[in-house]
Protein backbone atom coordinates (compact mmCIF):
# COMPACT_ATOMS: atom_id res chain seq x y z
CA UNK A 1 0.00 0.00 0.00
CA UNK A 2 1.03 3.79 -0.52
CA UNK A 3 2.41 5.94 1.99
CA UNK A 4 0.59 8.30 3.67
CA UNK A 5 3.10 10.32 5.22
CA UNK A 6 6.11 10.54 4.79
CA UNK A 7 9.02 12.85 7.29
CA UNK A 8 12.17 13.58 5.81
CA UNK A 9 15.48 15.52 7.99
CA UNK A 10 13.11 17.39 10.52
CA UNK A 11 14.86 19.99 12.62
CA UNK A 12 14.15 21.50 15.51
CA UNK A 13 16.09 23.72 17.64
CA UNK A 14 15.10 26.05 20.58
CA UNK A 15 16.81 28.74 22.32
CA UNK A 16 18.08 29.03 25.94
CA UNK A 17 17.55 32.36 26.86
CA UNK A 18 19.63 31.84 30.20
CA UNK A 19 23.12 30.25 28.40
CA UNK A 20 22.32 32.20 25.20
CA UNK A 21 22.57 29.50 23.02
CA UNK A 22 20.79 27.09 20.56
CA UNK A 23 19.49 23.54 22.01
CA UNK A 24 19.12 21.00 19.98
CA UNK A 25 15.39 18.90 20.09
CA UNK A 26 15.59 16.90 17.09
CA UNK A 27 18.36 16.56 14.16
CA UNK A 28 17.95 14.98 11.03
CA UNK A 29 14.64 12.79 11.35
CA UNK A 30 12.83 10.89 8.96
CA UNK A 31 10.30 7.98 8.85
CA UNK A 32 7.77 6.69 6.76
CA UNK A 33 4.15 5.63 7.31
CA UNK A 34 2.50 3.43 5.25
CA UNK A 35 -1.49 3.76 4.76
CA UNK A 36 -3.40 1.40 7.37
CA UNK A 37 -0.52 0.75 9.00
CA UNK A 38 0.72 0.94 12.77
CA UNK A 39 4.60 3.01 12.83
CA UNK A 40 5.93 2.59 16.46
CA UNK A 41 8.28 5.33 17.10
CA UNK A 42 10.76 4.53 20.29
CA UNK A 43 13.03 5.94 22.46
CA UNK A 44 14.50 7.03 25.87
CA UNK A 45 12.89 9.92 27.40
CA UNK A 46 14.18 12.96 26.05
CA UNK A 47 15.22 12.18 22.91
CA UNK A 48 13.07 13.89 20.81
CA UNK A 49 9.61 11.72 20.28
CA UNK A 50 7.16 14.30 21.49
CA UNK A 51 8.95 17.19 20.13
CA UNK A 52 8.73 14.94 16.42
CA UNK A 53 4.92 14.27 17.23
CA UNK A 54 3.91 18.68 18.00
CA UNK A 55 6.10 19.19 14.53
CA UNK A 56 3.94 16.90 12.55
CA UNK A 57 0.54 19.04 14.35
CA UNK A 58 2.28 22.37 13.59
CA UNK A 59 2.20 22.83 17.30
CA UNK A 60 5.72 24.28 18.55
CA UNK A 61 5.42 27.90 19.01
CA UNK A 62 9.04 28.71 20.95
CA UNK A 63 11.73 30.27 18.80
CA UNK A 64 13.03 29.11 16.47
CA UNK A 65 10.81 25.89 16.60
CA UNK A 66 11.04 24.08 13.16
CA UNK A 67 14.10 25.26 10.80
CA UNK A 68 14.55 22.35 8.22
CA UNK A 69 12.88 19.56 6.70
CA UNK A 70 10.01 18.11 4.90
CA UNK A 71 6.95 16.14 5.63
CA UNK A 72 4.62 14.94 3.00
CA UNK A 73 0.98 13.91 3.96
CA UNK A 74 -2.12 12.66 1.54
CA UNK A 75 -4.45 14.35 2.80
CA UNK A 76 -8.33 13.87 1.93
CA UNK A 77 -9.47 14.70 -1.71
CA UNK A 78 -11.79 17.18 -0.68
CA UNK A 79 -9.09 19.52 1.22
CA UNK A 80 -6.78 18.83 -1.23
CA UNK A 81 -7.33 22.30 -3.24
CA UNK A 82 -7.62 24.54 -0.53
CA UNK A 83 -4.77 22.81 1.03
CA UNK A 84 -2.54 23.46 -2.21
CA UNK A 85 -3.67 27.51 -2.34
CA UNK A 86 -2.50 27.61 1.09
CA UNK A 87 0.74 25.77 0.79
CA UNK A 88 1.71 27.91 -2.36
CA UNK A 89 0.61 31.36 -0.51
CA UNK A 90 3.13 33.51 0.69
CA UNK A 91 6.21 31.74 -1.33
CA UNK A 92 7.94 33.16 -4.25
CA UNK A 93 6.23 32.01 -7.45
CA UNK A 94 9.30 30.96 -9.05
CA UNK A 95 9.81 28.26 -6.19
CA UNK A 96 6.65 26.55 -6.64
CA UNK A 97 7.00 26.72 -10.13
CA UNK A 98 10.16 24.67 -10.02
CA UNK A 99 11.43 22.19 -12.40
CA UNK A 100 14.27 21.22 -10.92
CA UNK A 101 12.90 19.11 -8.56
CA UNK A 102 12.61 15.21 -10.17
CA UNK A 103 11.21 12.07 -7.88
CA UNK A 104 11.91 8.42 -8.29
CA UNK A 105 8.99 7.88 -11.26
CA UNK A 106 10.99 10.01 -13.79
CA UNK A 107 8.25 12.73 -13.97
CA UNK A 108 8.67 16.24 -13.15
CA UNK A 109 6.63 17.69 -10.71
CA UNK A 110 6.15 20.47 -8.09
CA UNK A 111 8.47 20.36 -5.78
CA UNK A 112 5.92 20.70 -2.69
CA UNK A 113 3.97 17.46 -4.07
CA UNK A 114 5.38 13.84 -4.03
CA UNK A 115 3.21 10.55 -5.38
CA UNK A 116 -0.04 12.29 -4.19
CA UNK A 117 1.33 13.94 -1.07
CA UNK A 118 1.95 17.58 -0.01
CA UNK A 119 5.10 18.86 2.01
CA UNK A 120 3.24 20.65 4.99
CA UNK A 121 6.54 22.28 6.10
CA UNK A 122 6.64 23.42 2.17
CA UNK A 123 8.62 27.07 2.46
CA UNK A 124 10.23 26.37 5.63
CA UNK A 125 13.90 27.87 3.99
CA UNK A 126 12.68 31.45 3.49
CA UNK A 127 12.17 31.51 6.91
CA UNK A 128 14.65 30.57 8.11
CA UNK A 129 19.08 32.07 7.92
CA UNK A 130 21.56 30.31 8.92
CA UNK A 131 25.40 31.64 10.65
CA UNK A 132 28.29 29.21 11.44
CA UNK A 133 30.47 31.25 13.20
CA UNK A 134 29.21 31.81 16.01
CA UNK A 135 26.46 29.46 15.01
CA UNK A 136 23.28 31.40 14.94
CA UNK A 137 19.55 31.21 13.49
CA UNK A 138 17.73 33.74 12.85
CA UNK A 139 13.89 32.96 11.79
CA UNK A 140 10.46 34.99 11.10
CA UNK A 141 8.88 32.94 13.86
CA UNK A 142 5.59 34.96 13.75
CA UNK A 143 5.27 35.02 10.07
CA UNK A 144 5.44 31.19 9.84
CA UNK A 145 3.58 30.32 12.59
CA UNK A 146 0.65 32.03 10.82
CA UNK A 147 1.93 30.33 7.90
CA UNK A 148 1.46 27.17 9.41
CA UNK A 149 -2.10 27.79 11.13
CA UNK A 150 -3.13 28.33 7.22
CA UNK A 151 -1.63 25.18 6.26
CA UNK A 152 -3.29 23.08 8.71
CA UNK A 153 -6.50 24.30 8.99
CA UNK A 154 -7.71 21.32 7.45
CA UNK A 155 -5.09 19.12 7.98
CA UNK A 156 -5.25 19.62 12.05
CA UNK A 157 -8.40 17.67 13.75
CA UNK A 158 -9.72 16.65 10.82
CA UNK A 159 -6.61 15.03 8.79
CA UNK A 160 -4.06 14.30 11.45
CA UNK A 161 -5.53 13.85 15.46
CA UNK A 162 -3.32 13.34 18.43
CA UNK A 163 -3.41 12.05 21.80
CA UNK A 164 -1.29 13.10 24.12
CA UNK A 165 0.40 11.29 27.30
CA UNK A 166 -1.34 13.33 29.77
CA UNK A 167 -4.95 13.03 28.94
CA UNK A 168 -5.60 16.11 31.88
CA UNK A 169 -3.84 18.40 30.59
CA UNK A 170 -5.73 17.96 27.02
CA UNK A 171 -9.23 18.63 28.88
CA UNK A 172 -10.35 21.97 30.40
CA UNK A 173 -10.98 20.73 33.90
CA UNK A 174 -13.76 23.90 34.36
CA UNK A 175 -15.58 22.83 31.05
CA UNK A 176 -18.21 19.80 30.91
CA UNK A 177 -16.59 17.30 29.01
CA UNK A 178 -20.04 17.51 26.43
CA UNK A 179 -19.29 21.08 25.86
CA UNK A 180 -15.35 20.40 24.49
CA UNK A 181 -16.63 17.43 22.85
CA UNK A 182 -19.29 19.44 21.31
CA UNK A 183 -16.71 22.46 19.88
CA UNK A 184 -14.68 20.25 18.54
CA UNK A 185 -18.32 18.57 16.71
CA UNK A 186 -18.98 21.89 15.51
CA UNK A 187 -15.91 22.67 14.03
CA UNK A 188 -15.47 20.24 11.19
CA UNK A 189 -19.37 19.76 11.39
CA UNK A 190 -21.31 23.17 11.64
CA UNK A 191 -24.64 22.63 10.14
CA UNK A 192 -25.59 19.49 13.27
CA UNK A 193 -28.48 20.25 15.34
CA UNK A 194 -27.85 20.02 19.01
CA UNK A 195 -29.86 16.09 19.01
CA UNK A 196 -27.63 14.78 16.58
CA UNK A 197 -24.51 15.98 18.39
CA UNK A 198 -25.75 14.87 21.45
CA UNK A 199 -26.04 11.43 19.04
CA UNK A 200 -22.87 11.51 17.65
CA UNK A 201 -20.96 11.86 20.93
CA UNK A 202 -23.00 8.90 22.75
CA UNK A 203 -21.80 7.08 19.31
CA UNK A 204 -18.16 7.65 19.68
CA UNK A 205 -18.60 7.37 23.32
CA UNK A 206 -19.55 3.93 23.11
CA UNK A 207 -17.00 3.08 20.78
CA UNK A 208 -14.16 3.86 22.86
CA UNK A 209 -16.30 1.96 25.57
CA UNK A 210 -17.10 4.68 27.76
CA UNK A 211 -20.12 4.31 29.57
CA UNK A 212 -22.53 5.64 30.43
CA UNK A 213 -22.72 8.02 27.71
CA UNK A 214 -25.51 10.29 29.12
CA UNK A 215 -23.92 10.81 32.73
CA UNK A 216 -20.58 11.08 31.17
CA UNK A 217 -21.27 14.37 29.08
CA UNK A 218 -22.60 16.45 31.81
CA UNK A 219 -19.35 15.73 34.50
CA UNK A 220 -16.22 17.85 34.37
CA UNK A 221 -12.80 16.50 33.64
CA UNK A 222 -11.52 16.34 37.16
CA UNK A 223 -14.18 13.65 38.30
CA UNK A 224 -12.62 11.16 35.59
CA UNK A 225 -10.24 8.72 36.78
CA UNK A 226 -6.97 8.99 34.32
CA UNK A 227 -8.65 5.82 32.42
CA UNK A 228 -11.59 7.33 31.56
CA UNK A 229 -10.17 10.86 30.29
CA UNK A 230 -7.97 9.40 28.09
CA UNK A 231 -11.28 7.20 26.83
CA UNK A 232 -12.63 10.92 26.33
CA UNK A 233 -9.13 12.01 24.30
CA UNK A 234 -9.45 9.06 21.83
CA UNK A 235 -13.46 9.87 21.46
CA UNK A 236 -12.65 13.39 20.95
CA UNK A 237 -9.69 13.07 18.35
CA UNK A 238 -11.32 10.58 16.19
CA UNK A 239 -14.35 12.68 16.33
CA UNK A 240 -13.30 13.94 12.73
CA UNK A 241 -12.61 10.69 11.21
CA UNK A 242 -8.99 11.58 11.01
CA UNK A 243 -6.79 9.65 8.33
CA UNK A 244 -3.86 9.65 10.76
CA UNK A 245 -3.93 9.13 14.44
CA UNK A 246 -0.80 9.81 16.47
CA UNK A 247 -0.74 8.51 19.89
CA UNK A 248 1.88 9.73 22.07
CA UNK A 249 2.49 7.60 24.85
CA UNK A 250 -1.25 7.04 25.36
CA UNK A 251 -0.76 4.79 28.66
CA UNK A 252 1.33 7.09 31.07
CA UNK A 253 0.10 7.27 34.14
CA UNK A 254 -2.11 4.31 33.58
CA UNK A 255 -2.23 1.12 35.84
CA UNK A 256 -1.94 -2.37 33.93
CA UNK A 257 -5.11 -2.94 33.41
CA UNK A 258 -6.84 0.24 32.15
CA UNK A 259 -2.97 0.23 29.96
CA UNK A 260 -3.88 -3.04 28.10
CA UNK A 261 -7.44 -1.96 27.96
CA UNK A 262 -6.17 1.36 26.36
CA UNK A 263 -3.79 -0.61 23.99
CA UNK A 264 -6.53 -3.12 23.09
CA UNK A 265 -8.75 0.16 22.62
CA UNK A 266 -6.89 1.48 19.87
CA UNK A 267 -6.10 -1.20 17.91
CA UNK A 268 -9.62 -2.39 17.62
CA UNK A 269 -10.15 1.55 16.07
CA UNK A 270 -7.49 1.36 13.83
CA UNK A 271 -9.10 -1.83 11.82
CA UNK A 272 -12.68 -0.89 12.53
CA UNK A 273 -12.36 2.75 11.35
CA UNK A 274 -9.23 2.06 9.06
CA UNK A 275 -7.02 4.38 10.50
CA UNK A 276 -3.14 4.43 10.48
CA UNK A 277 -1.36 5.19 13.74
CA UNK A 278 1.78 6.43 14.88
CA UNK A 279 2.34 5.26 18.27
CA UNK A 280 4.92 6.23 20.28
CA UNK A 281 6.01 5.16 23.60
CA UNK A 282 9.78 4.30 25.33
CA UNK A 283 8.82 0.74 25.73
CA UNK A 284 9.85 -1.13 23.13
CA UNK A 285 8.12 -4.41 23.79
CA UNK A 286 5.05 -2.69 23.66
CA UNK A 287 5.99 -1.15 20.27
CA UNK A 288 6.74 -4.32 19.07
CA UNK A 289 3.62 -6.02 20.43
CA UNK A 290 1.52 -3.30 18.16
CA UNK A 291 3.72 -1.93 15.23
CA UNK A 292 3.83 -3.04 11.62
CA UNK A 293 6.87 -0.61 11.56
CA UNK A 294 9.26 0.97 13.78
CA UNK A 295 11.57 4.00 13.73
CA UNK A 296 13.79 3.80 16.89
CA UNK A 297 15.19 7.72 17.58
CA UNK A 298 18.53 8.54 19.68
CA UNK A 299 18.96 12.24 21.11
CA UNK A 300 17.07 13.57 18.25
CA UNK A 301 18.15 10.98 15.39
CA UNK A 302 16.45 8.22 13.90
CA UNK A 303 19.29 5.51 13.88
CA UNK A 304 16.97 3.01 12.96
CA UNK A 305 13.66 1.82 10.68
CA UNK A 306 12.31 -0.81 9.49
CA UNK A 307 9.39 -3.40 9.83
CA UNK A 308 8.98 -4.68 12.76
CA UNK A 309 10.24 -8.28 11.42
CA UNK A 310 13.34 -7.19 10.85
CA UNK A 311 14.17 -4.33 13.82
CA UNK A 312 12.80 -6.87 16.54
CA UNK A 313 11.19 -9.74 15.86
CA UNK A 314 14.10 -10.69 13.82
CA UNK A 315 16.62 -12.76 16.50
CA UNK A 316 19.62 -12.65 13.75
CA UNK A 317 19.97 -9.07 13.18
CA UNK A 318 21.25 -6.94 11.96
CA UNK A 319 20.44 -4.20 14.19
CA UNK A 320 21.61 -0.01 15.22
CA UNK A 321 23.69 -0.90 18.55
CA UNK A 322 21.22 1.25 20.70
CA UNK A 323 18.45 -1.08 19.59
CA UNK A 324 20.36 -4.41 20.76
CA UNK A 325 20.83 -1.80 24.21
CA UNK A 326 17.31 -2.00 24.06
CA UNK A 327 16.39 -5.61 23.40
CA UNK A 328 18.72 -6.45 25.66
CA UNK A 329 17.55 -4.46 28.58
CA UNK A 330 13.55 -5.40 28.34
CA UNK A 331 13.11 -7.47 31.76
CA UNK A 332 11.77 -11.26 31.47
CA UNK A 333 8.62 -11.56 33.46
CA UNK A 334 10.49 -14.40 35.60
CA UNK A 335 13.23 -11.72 36.36
CA UNK A 336 10.37 -9.08 37.47
CA UNK A 337 8.74 -12.48 39.90
CA UNK A 338 11.97 -12.96 41.39
CA UNK A 339 12.78 -9.53 42.24
CA UNK A 340 16.06 -9.17 40.71
CA UNK A 341 17.42 -6.25 39.94
CA UNK A 342 16.82 -4.91 36.14
CA UNK A 343 19.12 -4.32 33.43
CA UNK A 344 20.58 -0.77 32.42
CA UNK A 345 22.20 0.75 29.49
CA UNK A 346 25.46 2.46 31.18
CA UNK A 347 26.17 5.91 30.43
CA UNK A 348 23.64 8.63 29.86
CA UNK A 349 22.01 9.83 27.12
CA UNK A 350 24.27 13.18 25.78
CA UNK A 351 22.44 16.38 26.26
CA UNK A 352 21.00 19.05 24.34
CA UNK A 353 23.37 21.69 24.50
CA UNK A 354 26.04 19.51 23.82
CA UNK A 355 26.94 19.71 19.67
CA UNK A 356 27.08 16.40 18.82
CA UNK A 357 30.43 16.24 15.93
CA UNK A 358 29.89 12.28 15.62
CA UNK A 359 27.66 9.71 16.18
CA UNK A 360 25.34 10.40 19.01
CA UNK A 361 25.78 6.77 20.79
CA UNK A 362 29.39 6.31 20.49
CA UNK A 363 29.83 7.07 24.19
CA UNK A 364 27.93 3.98 25.23
CA UNK A 365 28.48 1.95 21.81
CA UNK A 366 30.24 -1.87 22.67
CA UNK A 367 31.69 -2.04 19.33
CA UNK A 368 33.34 2.02 19.16
CA UNK A 369 37.15 0.70 19.79
CA UNK A 370 40.23 1.56 17.73
CA UNK A 371 39.92 2.86 14.42
CA UNK A 372 36.65 2.61 14.57
CA UNK A 373 36.23 5.00 17.90
CA UNK A 374 38.01 7.86 16.15
CA UNK A 375 35.22 7.46 12.73
CA UNK A 376 32.56 7.50 14.75
CA UNK A 377 33.68 10.59 17.41
CA UNK A 378 34.59 12.84 14.25
CA UNK A 379 31.55 11.71 11.66
CA UNK A 380 28.11 11.70 12.07
CA UNK A 381 26.93 8.19 9.88
CA UNK A 382 23.96 8.26 7.52
CA UNK A 383 20.75 5.74 7.86
CA UNK A 384 22.82 3.00 5.07
CA UNK A 385 20.35 0.87 3.61
CA UNK A 386 21.11 -2.74 5.10
CA UNK A 387 18.96 -5.12 3.45
CA UNK A 388 15.07 -3.57 1.59
CA UNK A 389 13.23 -0.81 3.38
CA UNK A 390 15.41 -1.71 6.79
CA UNK A 391 18.17 1.20 7.33
CA UNK A 392 20.75 1.95 10.56
CA UNK A 393 22.50 4.98 11.29
CA UNK A 394 25.96 2.85 11.84
CA UNK A 395 29.25 2.82 10.01
CA UNK A 396 29.37 -0.36 10.82
CA UNK A 397 27.39 -1.19 8.26
CA UNK A 398 28.73 1.17 5.63
CA UNK A 399 29.81 -0.49 2.59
Amino acid sequence: MANLAELKGLKVYFYDQRDKRFIRAVEDMEFEVEEGSIMGLVGESGCGKTITARSLMGLIDSYPGLIGGKFYFRPRPEDTLELVRNIRRGVSREKTHSRDVQYGSGSQKKPYKKDGMFDLFYGIEEFVTFKKKPFTIIKDTEKWLRRMDRIMENIRGKNIAIVFQNPGLSLNPYIPVGLQFEKTLRRFNPGLKREEIRSRMLELFNSVKLYPGQKIIGMYPPSLSVGMAQRVVIAIAISSSPKLLIADEPTTGLDTSNRIRIIDLLLSLVNEKALTMIFISHNIGLVGSVADSITVMYAGYAVERGSNSVVIMSKKGPNHPYTEALLEVMPEESEIMAGRRLKVIEGNVPGNKIEIKGCPFMPRCRYARGKLAKLCENEKPELYEVEPEHFIRCFLFRE
